[in-house]
């Protein structure tokens, strides 16, 4: 699913081309990038047992110096996830996105960095 996200990322926001990375950024990471780490996995189960069906979590930290830069990512960031539920994503259309809930969008400075990280926490139902 991260490789189908990451494309349906970079087609809407061509600007981020090079500059997604799973769990840590580099040090010489450009500003501004994203960050993403998968925090949990939801197996389907019915009471036939399991299904192929699947509710992933994802953390998007969106990290740029400027303030106004990092709110500007998030906010085309949101869009493209929820224009997401209903359709078939990734390079091949192999994926049907049931559903997509957005749980939670926040913001920090993170001072050790002198970085703006806007956070996206959501589940994606496929």
């Amino acid at each position: 699913m991260e490789k189908e996200l990451r494309y349906e990322i970079l087609k809407a926001i061509p600007e981020l081309n090079d500059q997604i990375y799973p769990t840590n950024a580099p040090e010489e990471a450009k500003k501004p990038y994203l960050v993403y780490a998968r925090i949990s996995t939801k197996k389907i189960k019915t009471l036939e047992g399991y299904t192929d069906k699947q509710a992933l979590s994802f953390m998007f930290s969106v990290m740029a110096t400027k303030y106004g830069d990092m709110v500007n990512l998030r906010d085309k960031i949101e869009k493209v996830l929820l224009s997401l539920p209903h359709k078939k994503v990734g390079s091949d259309s192999s994926i049907f996105i049931e559903d997509l809930s957005i749980n939670n969008i926040d913001e920090t400075w993170e001072s050790q960095l002198k970085i703006n990280r806007g956070i996206i926490d959501f589940t994606i139902y496929y």
